[in-house]
């Protein structure tokens, strides 16, 4: 009885150690996919835009390459790991986090070799959304790392991915509501709407893949 429980929390152990890197490969997509929106409020080059759009590429791989060797560790497991469910659950949600990253990156690159200009008062709104959904998914990258140390830090940084969530929450309609105020015509009007609707969900992932993650807590802590 006691080597198979043994063996299960080792196991639990491996699976946290590849979701931590597959979260620090979700974030690097998200860093990249923001510094092609900043670059938005600089000159319009697009051989720039797509050198920054191929690194969103390439780090979405090096993420989906994370979530398979979850995958593939669980499958070789079995059935011995009570929770594998839930372990899923929590790398298909990290996955749609760089998913939505990715969609962003495009849409961003469509409105550089358009040559769509933003009013840079609302660009200036939506990169500030943008590093809020970096706080908020940062945050949940600390609680990932925190549910193998102790409870009271766990608990601590699941609350803080949450009120980041709510922050971006309320950033996020203040900024619709500017962009549908402004006098952009409709293609940059459809476009901002979309990128930072995205972004929002971006952080609403957070939010629950943290939720998933407290489910976790309650076996591992």
């Amino acid at each position: 009885m006691f080597p198979a429980r043994d063996r299960e929390e080792e196991y639990r152990t491996r699976l946290l150690n590849l979701a931590q890197d597959q979260i620090r490969n979700v974030l690097e997509v998200l860093r990249k996919t923001l510094q092609m929106l900043e670059q938005l409020s600089k000159e319009n080059d697009v051989k720039k835009f797509e050198e920054l759009y191929s690194s969103v590429l390439k780090s979405d791989e090096a993420a989906r390459e994370s979530k398979r060797m979850v995958e593939v560790e669980v499958s070789n497991i079995g059935a011995i790991l009570t929770n594998r469910e839930d372990f899923l659950r929590l790398i298909n949600s990290v996955d749609r986090i760089a998913d939505i990253a990715e969609g962003v990156a495009f849409r961003i690159l469509g409105l550089a070799r358009a040559k769509l200009k933003i009013n840079k008062e609302i660009l200036s709104a939506m990169v500030e959304l943008g590093d809020r959904v970096l706080a908020t998914v940062n945050r949940l990258r600390e609680a990932i790392l925190a549910v193998t140390l102790n409870s009271e830090t766990f608990t601590q940084k699941v609350k803080e991915t949450e009120d980041a969530e709510r922050y971006v929450d309320e950033l996020y309609r203040n900024i619709d509501f500017q962009i549908l105020q402004s006098e952009m015509r409709i293609p940059q009007m459809l476009l901002s709407r979309e990128i930072v609707a995205m972004l929002e969900d971006i952080a609403d992932k957070a939010e629950e893949t943290v939720e998933t993650l407290r489910v976790l807590s309650f076996v591992i802590l």
